[in-house]
């Protein structure tokens, strides 16, 4: 079967292609602290995992554009249905390949993607030990700070620009509820001896419970906390996964135990006695905060989730895009494979780039926010395989019906 060559070909090249930018912009960090060539080569092994997962739809698109092209523009497609095989027929062992590959990719991204990002980022945290920007992580409570818990929604690790940032002040037991304090955006930098962590908050709020019991809320245009980096702040981070670095089986569990926090937030907020009380009315607020970051924190694990599912089934997708339209071309050289593959996969992997940030921002649905890219191939899958393998054009039939009834 030419196709497979092809495929591992192509998955090969774009391996190859996408480790290098991975690693290049490794590289001045590499330098900078003097890492050993065998743990450059750890961290390229350990990155195959990702560009493989990358590189195996947009195979299946090269190969499925550079066989049948291959074989239309030889005249062999026309000489089998000369003889009176049906077209479909030509697809079928293809098709039935990438179907086997659904399944597999599945556990793949469900199992040891997750896993080979997760040594990653421990390799990466050992021998970032000394410059503690490296460590700070996004969309998690972070309680490794003195007198502090931090959470940062976003990270802009190029403008050092930080954004939805809430900080509470840690206190003891008997002095509840803590103050704490929002922002919408900011910056982070840290002290000449890196024992510092600067955050430096603008255009935020700061709640708090005053002397004499009264709920007290702050507007400031601008305001710096310093927090002390714990020395030991790395190896208490070892055991956490973020999202990306969870085991599938991690990923649900995790988002059946934030869908039970979110409803019992829910639940103590609708306890709480409606009137005018100082401390109810902080505790409310407090709440309403603690609401709103669970529900991003739920919609980026669900993103997650469909993300790796999206990724999965994108190889069937991209197949069935890539045969028809080799057969339409009736180009079959491997540079139009690639030419063609690296254009769609560029729009492809653009919607998927946006879909994911709109849906873990919590602005689309995360099924919608992954699985958009593939919905859109629909129409012209359909288009391009009723055309190539059946000699008939649905949309041409649609408008032929609406030209009749008018």
């Amino acid at each position: 079967m030419q196709f497979v060559p092809i495929f591992l070909f192509a998955i090969a090249v774009l391996a190859f292609v996408l480790l290098m930018d991975r690693l290049f912009l490794l590289a001045d960090l590499l330098v900078r602290k003097g890492v050993a060539v065998k743990l450059v080569g750890e961290i390229a092994l350990l990155s195959m995992p990702f560009v493989i997962s990358i590189s195996a739809p947009l195979g299946a698109l090269i190969g499925g554009v550079v066989t049948f092209g291959r074989m239309a523009q030889d005249n062999e497609i026309t000489a089998i249905k000369a003889a009176g095989i049906p077209g479909w027929r030509i697809f079928a062992p293809v098709l039935i390949l990438s179907i086997g590959l659904v399944p597999l990719l599945a556990i793949f991204n469900g199992f040891i993607l997750p896993e080979s990002q997760h040594q990653v980022r421990n390799l990466l945290t050992d021998i970032a030990r000394k410059k503690p920007a490296l460590r700070v992580q996004e969309r998690v409570f972070m309680d490794d700070f003195p007198g502090y818990m931090v959470y940062i929604g976003a990270i802009d690790e190029r403008r050092s620009t930080i954004s939805n940032i809430i900080i509470f002040e840690k206190t003891p037991k008997q002095q509840t509820p803590p103050s704490f304090i929002t922002a919408p955006r900011g910056t982070i930098s840290y002290t000449p001896d890196d024992r510092y962590m600067i955050l430096t908050l603008f255009a935020g709020e700061i709640h708090e419970i005053a002397n004499n019991g009264n709920y007290r809320r702050l507007a400031f245009g601008k305001h710096i906390i310093n927090l002390l980096v714990d020395d030991e702040f790395v190896r208490r981070e070892r055991d956490y996964r973020g999202g990306d670095e969870m085991l599938l089986f991690q990923l649900t569990n995790q988002l059946a135990e934030k869908n039970k926090e979110l409803r019992e937030l829910k639940a103590q907020l609708a306890s709480l006695a409606d009137g005018n009380d100082d401390v109810l009315r902080f505790r409310g607020e407090e709440l309403k905060v603690k609401i709103r970051y669970k529900k991003l924190e739920i919609a980026r694990l669900l993103t997650e989730l469909h993300k790796r599912l999206s990724l999965a089934f994108s190889v069937l997708f991209f197949l069935f895009f890539g045969a028809p339209l080799g057969v339409l071309l009736r180009r079959g050289g491997i540079g139009t494979g690639f030419v063609v593959g690296l254009i769609f996969f560029a729009v492809y992997y653009v919607l998927l780039i946006g879909g994911e940030n709109f849906a873990g921002s919590g602005k689309l649905s995360p099924f919608l926010g992954m699985w958009l890219p593939n919905i859109l191939l629909i129409l012209p899958v359909t288009e391009f395989t009723a055309r190539a393998f059946f000699e008939f054009s649905p949309f041409r039939w649609i408008f032929s019906q609406v030209i009749k009834r008018q």
